[in-house]
């Protein structure tokens, strides 16, 4: 089993109604939905493999569900180290299956056995934890609650990688409660020192253009960009 095999996966998934307003993306090997506020993504990753439970090779297939919304990333290109195109297929949210309670990977056998029964699992579950994730954060509010209020409140850590999340967390919040600009900021400052004494490469990169970010951000009218809800 190859790509093809994968890209009949996906034909099959985006018939369902609830999939009507996305395409397939082959060179990516997604199904994505994109507007001028972001875009929505189920994106398949896929390996050969070796089912254990049924003793047989296999294509193993993860799907993953990224939300993006574009007034978080579009601002930082100016800043970015990677390529334009990878800064503008960067996602705002990503979720495994894992990560939402239910199976991370799904396996078709190469002899093709159970071909129908797997692939009925695969779908349910794209489609349910599609519906999860993309009807829950079509907001930036949806966003700022689940990322930013929750680490205020304690119930949830800010990242420990990366750089990036620094001024998507700053450019939120500055959109969705300026009122608590100040206290992330300082939350995601301690954050960044702690990540810096633990040699973090991203954090070292920028380490020493973040004054300058960080006032080119302070100093920029939001309020004029697009960051409406993402329908579907």
């Amino acid at each position: 089993m190859n790509k093809n095999d994968v890209v009949k996966i996906m034909e099959v998934v985006i018939s369902n109604p609830f999939f009507r307003d996305f395409v397939i993306k082959k060179s990516d090997n997604s199904i994505f939905y994109k507007d001028d506020y972001g875009f929505r993504k189920v994106h398949f990753w896929y390996y050969n493999s070796y089912d254990l439970e049924r003793d047989a090779l296999a294509l193993e297939v993860q799907p993953n569900f990224d939300v993006r919304f574009n007034v978080l990333h579009k601002w930082f290109e100016k800043y970015s180290k990677r390529t334009l195109r990878d800064q503008r297929d960067d996602y705002s949210l990503g979720f495994t299956g894992g990560m939402l309670g239910t199976l991370d990977e799904f396996y078709f056998l190469e002899n093709r056995k159970d071909y129908n029964k797997d692939l009925k699992r695969l779908c349910e579950n794209v489609v349910n934890n599609s519906k999860r994730v993309f009807t829950n954060f079509q907001t930036l509010e949806d966003y700022y609650n689940y990322c930013i209020n929750d680490v205020i409140l304690g119930k949830r850590e800010l990242p420990d990688e990366g750089f990036e999340w620094v001024t998507e967390y700053l450019i939120a919040t500055k959109i969705v409660k300026p009122s608590s600009y100040d206290l992330v900021k300082t939350i995601i400052l301690q954050r960044v020192e702690w990540m810096k004494g633990r040699k973090n490469p991203n954090i070292e990169l920028y380490y020493n253009d973040i004054p300058t970010i960080l006032d080119d951000l302070e100093n920029t009218n939001f309020s004029a960009e697009k960051h409406g809800k993402i329908l579907l």
